[in-house]
């Protein structure tokens, strides 16, 4: 009577069988060789990460305070504390920016040029001639919104103060007399519905504007922002 004879195996605590090829032992274990050229390149780039990070402290340690505008500035205004705020810059000496230790000395100076929200202020930025200069006199010209351009007037611009006939007048038979000026300033929206744009002039001609500007009926004309001071006929 032949036998069969089956592989032996072990069962485990819970009846199931054991994998016979797992459970055969002298099974060989891979072992995994170290490449030192692997940890050559990982302790370079510790190296590295770590330079970097000094290099970065470094860099921020360098900068100095300095005097920064917190709103956009037009050229002509005057600068007060409330504009002004302190920020941090690498020292630079082709920029020469302003230190924030000269606040008291840089407040009530104007603006040379216009000043974007955000710009480092440098001496070439400031000026402090005085408005009005030798020569020249200021004059407030109050009009309407409909006698203003509707391009925003800043500081600097190049304008001319004409005389209007009266409504209803028949069309002048030779154009309007002008006086030339520059802004120096623009109010809010008055309660009267007036603007008020006081303007540099010629103080020869500051009383013939003053006469114009009392009647009532002037309009202010925009020039050009790349052309001298426009030439008006009352000169």
């Amino acid at each position: 009577m032949a036998q069969t004879v089956g592989l032996e195996t072990t069962d485990d605590p819970f009846g199931r069988p054991l994998d016979p090829v797992l459970s055969t032992p002298g099974a060989p274990v891979r072992r995994y060789r170290r490449r030192p050229a692997l940890i050559g390149l990982g302790a370079g780039l510790l190296a590295t990460c770590g330079a970097g990070a000094a290099y970065l402290a470094q860099s921020s340690g360098d900068t100095v305070p300095v005097l920064a505008v917190t709103d956009t500035v037009h050229r002509g205004e005057v600068l007060d504390a409330a504009r002004l705020a302190t920020a941090r810059a690498a020292p630079d000496p082709a920029l020469r920016p302003v230190a924030a230790s000269e606040l008291s000395s840089v407040v009530g100076r104007r603006a040379a040029t216009d000043l974007p929200a955000g710009t480092l202020l440098t001496e070439a930025a400031l000026t402090t001639a005085d408005v009005p200069a030798s020569g020249q006199s200021v004059v407030g010209v109050a009009v309407t919104e409909a006698q203003l351009p509707q391009a925003e007037l800043v500081p600097g611009d190049h304008v001319r103060v004409f005389g209007t006939p009266n409504p209803g007048d028949a069309p002048p038979s030779e154009p309007p007399r002008s006086v030339a000026a520059t802004v120096v300033s623009v109010s809010d929206v008055l309660d009267s519905g007036h603007v008020v744009v006081d303007v540099v002039v010629d103080d020869d001609v500051a009383g013939t504007l003053v006469a114009k500007v009392a009647t009532g009926r002037v309009a202010i004309v925009l020039d050009s922002a790349g052309s001298e001071v426009p030439g008006g006929d009352d000169r």
